[in-house]
């Protein structure tokens, strides 16, 4: 095996992780309940998010989405609550890689805020009990609310490392 100092720059760089990046947030209303998006391009509900454009950090992306998808434009500052480790899907073949997910917490959502889906991605939303969020998530993403509700009350940010799955 080569040692990384012996190779050029560019045998560095092509062995690097690559990984795709999205990024959540975590919005509750008054009474707790969680607020989930359904998609017209997927099975499961999701948390407002997305992928990443080049160029932009992870709170951003996150402010991005949620705009995008909800209407909503937050007035404060997004808390990051966990990251999570999405090992490779490998029926994804020559696109198989990493993903790492990162989640905010966006906080309490105001009773007067309006939420406007985009009608090209999003279905129908909700506010949910956390045992019923759970059950409308993919299972791991249903991990990552419940690291994400604790650390919301920890201060601790969570890291999770899953199997590869899309939601």
């Amino acid at each position: 095996m080569t040692e990384t100092w012996q190779l050029s720059e560019g045998e560095w760089l092509a062995r690097m992780v690559r990984a795709y990046v999205g990024c959540s947030v975590l919005l509750t209303d008054g009474m707790g309940n969680v607020l989930l998006l359904k998609p017209i391009y997927r099975a499961h509900w999701l948390f407002p998010g997305g992928c990443m454009d080049p160029g932009e950090g992870p709170a951003e992306c996150a402010a991005r989405e949620l705009r995008e998808e909800t209407g909503l434009v937050l007035d404060h500052e997004l808390q990051l609550v966990v990251v999570e480790w999405r090992d490779p899907i490998p029926k994804q073949r020559e696109h198989a890689h990493p993903a790492v997910q990162f989640m905010f917490d966006g906080g309490i959502l105001d009773a007067a805020a309006e939420i406007r889906c985009q009608a090209e991605e999003i279905a129908e939303y909700g506010f949910f009990p956390q045992a019923r969020a759970a059950a409308l998530l993919h299972p791991n993403a249903a991990r990552r609310l419940t690291r994400a509700l604790d650390a919301r009350r920890s201060g601790l940010t969570g890291l999770l490392h899953s199997t590869g799955y899309l939601g």
